[in-house]
């Protein structure tokens, strides 16, 4: 675990494992998972998560353990990226949370042909159709977010390189987050230092 600047803190976490506790400090989630099994059978292999007899970790069992943790953090707001594969059954889970979902087209890598979705889940009935985010690329709805969203801390159970943490970082709000590769991590924990230098 690292405490970082902002009331922020990172852990090196499998997901599979209880939520630590400081991930209970989110009050907005946004989670960029991976987008099918193919995609998080390779990052299992590479990262070393926990993995079944045949090599694999199920893309259900993934699917449907994000679950428990989105209910256990129980966020105002919960935002997931998404490949089309796993479109429906994501809104179908978050449906299962929250009262009201809607989701934005998006891209990533800042290729058009390289498309996503945003799903953005809440139980606040006047909730606000973020038009802004149609279209943008991953990376931008997150900076997005980060500047106009109202949060006091914002989580990430798939920090990766910390996008969310970094412009989080940026815009002087507070946030969490957890992910398996340490390397990883590490990419924000040097962005971060490299600020206050």
């Amino acid at each position: 675990m690292v405490e970082l600047s902002n009331n922020s803190v990172i852990a090196v976490h499998d997901i599979f494992d209880p939520l630590p506790s400081f991930m209970l400090r989110a009050d907005t989630l946004f989670v960029d998972v991976p987008y099918n099994q193919a995609l998080l059978t390779n990052f299992s292999n590479r990262e070393g998560a926990r993995i079944s007899q045949d090599n694999t970790v199920d893309f259900h069992d993934f699917t449907n353990r994000l679950g428990v943790c989105i209910r256990e953090i129980a966020p105002a707001h919960c935002f997931v990226e998404v490949g089309k594969e796993a479109l429906a059954d994501f809104i179908y889970l978050l449906r299962d949370i929250y009262q009201y979902t809607t989701f934005y087209n998006a891209t990533y890598y800042r290729q058009a042909k390289n498309k996503c979705y945003v799903i953005h889940a809440t139980n606040e009935y006047k909730r606000r159709r973020y038009q802004e985010l149609e279209d943008m690329d991953e990376s931008d709805i997150v900076a997005w977010l980060c500047a106009n969203h109202q949060f006091t801390c914002i989580g990430d159970l798939c920090m990766g390189e910390g996008l969310v943490g970094k412009h989080a970082f940026l815009n002087g709000k507070a946030f969490v987050g957890i992910d398996i590769n340490p390397v990883r991590l590490q990419v924000l924990i040097d962005f971060i230092e490299g600020k206050h230098v």
